[in-house]
C-alpha cells in the first residue's frame, strides 16, 4: 500500500475508448474526408438509384465508425436551407447552393448482426424501415389519412407490419440451395406484388413528405439504408440480406451502404450456393450485381500513427522516434493503433507511478 504520507503527483493513463466515434468525436485516419465523398453520393441530385455502396475491410478498420459519419451528414439534408448547421457546411462545397445540389435524405439504420436469430432478416429489414416511419409524427397521420381516414395514427403503419409478418413470414423467404439466380424471393407472388406496391408508396410519402405522392423520385429526395455488421452473421442470413438489397428494395430511389468485409460475403455466397457448383468467381460476379460501389477502408498510415502518438504526450514521451521501427512492416487498422497507444499509456503509467521511468 502506498504511504498515507506520500504527496508524489499520480500519472493516470490517457485511454481511447474503442466504440464507434460518435458525431461529436475528432475523427483520424482520413475518416471525415471519406464520409463526405460518399455521403455525397446519396445526398447529390444527380446519382441515379437503386445504388449500393459496400464498405470494406477487415475486424477493427472502422466500418461502423464510418457509417455513422455518413448517416450524421445525410440526416442533416433535411435542412439544407440554413447553411449554418454544421454538417451542411462540411457536405457543400464553397461555391455550392445546398438546395439545388442536394436532395433530402431519410435514413434507416439496421444492424443484421442483432438480428442474427430471426428467421427470416427480409422481414427484420423491412420492419425496421416502417418502425422508423412510425416514429415520425408527420408521417403517422399522413399515412392514416391516405390509406384508411379512419384508422387511429399509428394503426396503418402497424397493420402493414403484421400483415407483413403473417403474410410473408413463412411464404418463399427460406433460402434455396440453387443457384443465386433461383431464389425463391424471385418468384414473386401476388401478395408480394402487393406489399411491393403499398410499401412503396409508404415510402413515396415519408421520403417526399407529401400524402398524394406514389413512388419515390429520387431527384426530390432518396431513402437511405445502412446495414452494418452483415459479416458477422451466418452465411444463410448474409445471403438473406443481399437477396432482399437485390431483389425486394431494388427500386428507384433506394440507396444502400453495406458495411462488411467483401472477403466474407464472398465466402458466404460461395457455401451457401455450393450444392449447385457455384465457384469464388461466380460468388464474385453475384456481388458485383448487387455492389455497384466498393470502398475498401485503407490500413492506418504511418503519418495517421504519428498524429495519433503526438496528441497523447505520454505517448510520445515513452517513444520519441522509436513509433516508426514499432510499426515498420504492421498491419495496422485504427482498432489496432488504439490498442497499442493504449497499452503504451498504460505502461508509461505505470512506470511513473512505481518510480521507475
Amino acid at each position: 500500500m502506498p504511504d498515507k504520507n506520500d504527496k508524489r503527483t499520480w500519472l493516470t493513463p490517457d485511454i481511447l475508448h474503442d466504440w464507434p466515434l460518435r458525431d461529436k468525436d475528432e475523427a483520424l485516419f482520413n475518416f471525415d474526408e471519406f464520409a463526405v465523398t460518399l455521403a455525397r453520393l446519396a445526398a447529390d441530385r444527380r446519382t441515379p438509384t437503386p445504388l449500393t455502396v459496400g464498405i470494406s475491410g477487415p475486424w477493427g478498420s472502422g466500418k461502423t465508425t464510418l457509417l455513422r459519419r455518413i448517416k450524421h451528414l445525410l440526416d442533416e439534408t433535411a435542412v439544407l436551407y440554413d447553411r449554418t448547421k454544421p454538417a451542411v457546411m462540411q457536405l457543400c462545397g464553397s461555391d455550392e447552393n445546398p438546395e439545388q445540389t442536394f436532395r433530402p435524405c431519410r435514413t434507416v439504420w439496421f444492424n443484421a448482426w442483432k438480428y442474427n436469430d430471426e428467421d427470416a432478416l427480409l422481414v427484420a429489414l423491412i420492419r425496421r424501415i416502417l418502425r422508423e416511419m412510425a416514429a415520425d409524427d408527420w408521417f403517422s397521420k399522413a399515412a392514416a389519412r391516405v390509406f384508411d381516414p379512419t384508422y387511429p395514427r399509428r394503426d396503418v403503419v402497424d397493420t402493414v407490419l403484421g400483415w407483413f409478418s403473417l403474410k410473408l413470414g413463412d411464404a418463399g423467404l427460406q433460402l434455396s440451395t440453387g443457384t443465386p439466380q433461383e431464389t425463391p424471393l424471385a418468384q414473386k407472388t401476388a401478395i408480394l406484388d402487393l406489399f411491393d406496391e403499398a410499401f412503396e408508396r409508404l415510402l413515396a410519402v415519408w421520403v417526399h413528405r407529401d400524402p398524394l405522392a406514389r413512388r419515390i423520385e429520387s431527384e426530390n429526395g432518396v431513402l437511405v439504408v445502412f446495414i452494418d455488421d452483415l459479416d458477422r452473421c451466418l452465411p444463410e442470413k448474409m445471403v438473406q440480406v443481399l437477396e432482399a438489397v437485390k431483389l425486394f428494395l431494388d427500386k428507384e430511389g433506394c440507396v444502400f451502404y453495406l458495411g462488411a468485409d467483401a472477403e466474407v460475403l464472398q465466402q458466404a455466397v460461395a457455401k451457401q450456393y455450393a450444392r449447385a457448383g457455384v465457384d469464388a468467381q461466380e460468388a464474385r460476379d453475384y456481388l458485383e450485381k448487387i455492389i455497384q460501389l466498393r470502398f475498401r477502408l485503407p490500413p492506418a498510415t504511418h503519418e495517421s500513427m504519428q498524429s495519433l502518438i503526438h496528441a497523447y504526450p505520454a505517448a510520445e514521451e515513452a517513444l520519441g522516434d522509436a513509433w516508426r521501427l514499432l510499426v515498420t512492416g504492421a498491419a495496422l487498422n485504427p482498432r489496432k493503433v488504439k490498442t497499442f497507444v493504449n497499452d503504451l499509456n498504460l505502461a508509461w503509467a505505470m512506470l511513473q507511478n512505481s518510480g521507475q521511468e
